[in-house]
């Protein structure tokens, strides 16, 4: 399948009108006009280690959630990180693209399956473009609730500030979410579970009655690797692999 019409057709699954206006997904990398895709490999960023995977392995395309190029480029010499992250993709022939916020807010998207390996249901949505669910979780002591999901996601980056002994409605969002933690408690939750947030607005949402449990920004969002996979899989109907980076703990 050439390129181009494989983001096309993505583009109608995940339609970029639910992207941010901040944000800067979509088809970054092309090798040539007429690129096609045959093997393409799902991760989460164009990590060094995603570049070399792809180009040992015969991937002509990559698919990420994050944006190589998220930033405006100055340049194209290589001085730069992601210039040379850039360059290297086109001198090997390998395409890149990415499904950023529009992926957050898509049903079945980022939180969605976030949600769904932590065991809750949404009941509502919220925040920018409907990226963070909802969920009645009963009455669970804090610290159960905390060890639990530090056991379910690992300790690399696992964070935690307590406000309160017990929770009962958790917000629920993949990757840095911080902006939305007032949100979250104007709709009643007292537990917000996401990727990341700074540590200042951690202690104050703390000091505000928000329990906090920062899981990792990968942690929180690698569970919806798969549904992208198989997007992309149906879409494209040709070999799609899944690439995971593996988080260190120490």
């Amino acid at each position: 399948m050439k390129t181009r019409q494989l983001y096309e057709k993505l583009n109608e699954i995940i339609p970029q009108h639910l992207s941010c206006e901040w944000d800067n997904d979509g088809l970054s990398v092309l090798p040539y006009k007429d690129h096609e895709s045959k093997r393409i490999l799902i991760a989460l960023d164009v990590r060094n280690e995603v570049i070399e995977y792809a180009e040992k392995n015969g991937f002509d395309t990559v698919v990420t959630h994050h944006p190589l190029i998220f930033l405006p480029l100055k340049e194209l010499s290589g001085e730069s990180v992601v210039s040379e992250k850039a360059l290297r993709l086109a001198r090997a022939g390998i395409a890149a693209m990415s499904f950023h916020t529009r992926f957050d807010a898509l049903d079945g998207g980022v939180s969605d399956m976030l949600c769904k390996k932590l065991g809750f249901t949404p009941s509502a949505k919220f925040g920018e473009g409907g990226c963070a669910g909802l969920c009645d979780i009963g009455e669970i002591p804090f610290d159960k609730l905390a060890s639990d999901i530090k056991d379910l996601f690992g300790p690399a980056h696992f964070f935690v500030e307590k406000a309160t002994e017990k929770v009962h409605v958790a917000a629920v969002c993949g990757g840095a979410a911080e902006d939305f933690i007032p949100e979250a408690k104007e709709k009643g939750a007292d537990v917000f579970i996401c990727g990341e947030v700074k540590y200042h607005n951690a202690t104050d949402a703390a000091d505000d009655g928000m329990n906090l449990i920062c899981v990792g920004h990968y942690e929180s969002e690698e569970p919806v690797l798969k549904r992208l996979c198989e997007i992309v899989s149906a879409a494209s109907g040709e070999y799609t692999e899944i690439y995971g980076v593996k988080q260190y703990a120490v």
